[in-house]
C-alpha cells in the first residue's frame, strides 16, 4: 500500500528583527529655541549671589520669567503671540531689577544680557529698547537711608587731552576690547558654560556702545568715561571667572580687558608702550 507522502507544512518565516526605528525628539521652532535658551540665563540669574533681602522678590521675578519662558519653549504662550509672551518675561525682568534694596552683581547684569538677547530675537528689535538698564533702583523703604559709596570717577575726567589725543585713546581702548571679544567668542563656542557666554553677550554689548564716533572733546571725553565704566564691570566678571576656575585663557582676555581699561582712563604710559 502506497503511503501518502504529506507535504510537511512550512513553518511561518519570521523576519530578523532590525534596529528598533529611532525616536525622534520633536523639532521645535526657532522661537520656541530662543524662549529655552533665554529661560536658562534667567534661571542661572536667579541663582547667583546677591545681597538682597529676606524675601529675595528679585530672585523671584527672574525665575517667574524663566518659567514663562520654558513654557513658551514647549509651545505653552502666557499670551496671545509668541511677542507678547515675550514681552511678559520682559516685564518680570524689569520688575527684578526695580525691587528696593536689592542688588544685581555683574554676573547678574550679563546673564539677564543674554536672557534679553534672546527675547529680542522673538520681538524683532534690540535689547536695550525694552529692558531696563539706566533706570536707578528704589531705596528700600523699611531702611534709613545711609551714604552710598561713591563711584570709581575715571582718571580720564581730569586730565587734559587735546582732541586728537582723545580719539587715539578711544581707538586704542576699543581695539584692546575688539581683540578680547575676538577670543572670547572662539573660546565660549567650546566652553558650554552659561558664565563664558554671558560675559561674552555683555562685551559685545559694550563693544557696540564703545564703536568710536565723532564729536568734539566733552562728547568724546563722556564717551570714554562710559567705557571705563563698561569696561570696570566687564574686566571685574572675566578676572572672577578666571580666579575660580582656574582658567588660563579667561586670565588673558581679563588682561586684554585691563590693558583697554587703563587706556580708557588716561593711561599714556599703556598707549606709547
Amino acid at each position: 500500500m502506497n503511503a501518502v507522502l504529506e507535504k510537511p507544512a512550512r513553518k511561518a518565516r519570521v523576519p530578523k528583527a532590525g534596529p528598533a526605528p529611532a525616536v525622534q525628539a520633536p523639532k521645535i521652532s526657532a522661537e520656541q529655541a530662543m524662549f529655552e535658551e533665554a529661560g536658562d540665563f534667567l534661571i542661572d540669574a536667579s541663582e547667583t549671589d546677591e545681597a538682597h533681602g529676606p524675601r529675595a522678590e528679585s530672585d523671584r521675578l527672574l525665575r517667574i520669567a524663566a518659567m514663562i519662558a520654558y513654557d513658551a519653549s514647549k509651545g505653552r504662550l502666557s499670551n496671545t503671540t509668541a511677542e507678547n509672551t515675550a514681552y511678559d518675561a520682559v516685564a518680570c525682568i524689569n520688575a527684578a531689577r526695580l525691587v528696593p534694596g536689592d542688588a544685581e552683581s555683574v554676573e547678574r547684569t550679563a546673564l539677564i544680557n543674554s536672557a534679553a538677547k534672546r527675547l529680542a530675537v522673538i520681538v524683532g528689535g534690540s535689547a536695550d529698547e525694552f529692558i531696563f538698564t539706566d533706570v536707578p533702583r528704589p531705596a528700600d523703604p523699611q531702611k534709613k537711608s545711609s551714604a552710598s559709596a561713591s563711584a570709581t570717577v575715571p582718571a580720564v575726567e581730569g586730565k587734559q587731552f587735546t582732541k586728537d589725543k582723545l580719539k587715539e585713546l578711544h581707538w586704542q581702548a576699543f581695539g584692546c576690547m575688539t581683540n578680547a571679544y575676538s577670543v572670547l567668542v572662539h573660546y565660549a563656542e567650546h566652553a558650554e558654560d552659561s558664565a563664558i557666554y554671558a560675559a561674552r553677550d555683555l562685551l559685545e554689548s559694550y563693544l557696540s556702545k564703545a564703536e568710536p564716533k565723532a564729536g568734539d572733546d566733552a562728547e568724546i571725553q563722556v564717551e570714554m568715561t562710559d567705557m571705563y565704566t563698561d569696561l570696570t564691570k566687564i574686566f571685574a566678571l572675566v578676572f572672577a571667572l578666571a580666579t575660580s576656575n582656574g582658567d588660563n585663557v579667561m586670565h588673558g582676555i581679563a588682561e586684554l580687558l585691563s590693558c583697554a581699561q587703563r587706556i580708557a582712563d588716561g593711561d599714556k604710559g599703556v598707549l606709547d608702550a
